[in-house]
């Protein structure tokens, strides 16, 4: 069934939260293919290698409050948590690491400020359910 994304919430391991979200989108995840096919094949032959995190960029209102983000460059990843949807059981769960890979903040006119956070997974994203 589906759910609206009312309600999704996006903290760093340390439970701030980063600003007013309003788009979060997940990108690049894949895992690589080796090519295994050797001289006498008559078919192409793959074997799967490693995932690779992929992108999450975050888009929210820019704000007088600085979100508690990793410096772009910072030799350490720190945890995300995105917990999508309003309060209720069966909300999933994303938990990750990540590097801040580029910030980009946009003015226009008639337009809220806004900034996208660009983040590069580093590992594997863990996908739970909440339990209420």
């Amino acid at each position: 069934m589906a759910f609206s994304a009312y309600g999704s919430s996006f903290t760093t391991g340390s439970g701030s939260i980063l600003g007013e979200i309003t788009n979060i989108s997940f990108g690049g995840i894949t895992a690589t293919q080796i090519d295994v096919t050797a001289l006498t094949d008559t078919d192409k032959k793959y074997v799967v290698g490693f995932a690779e995190g992929g992108t999450i960029t975050v888009t929210c209102f820019t704000t007088a409050a600085v979100p508690s983000l990793p410096t772009s460059g910072n030799s350490s990843p720190t945890s995300f948590v995105i917990t999508f949807g309003s309060a209720g059981a069966g909300r999933p769960i994303a938990t990750f690491t990540a590097y801040l890979q580029n910030t980009v903040v946009e003015a226009a006119v008639d337009q809220a400020v806004t900034t996208t956070y660009t983040l590069r997974i580093s590992g594997t994203v863990v996908f739970t359910a909440t339990a209420s």
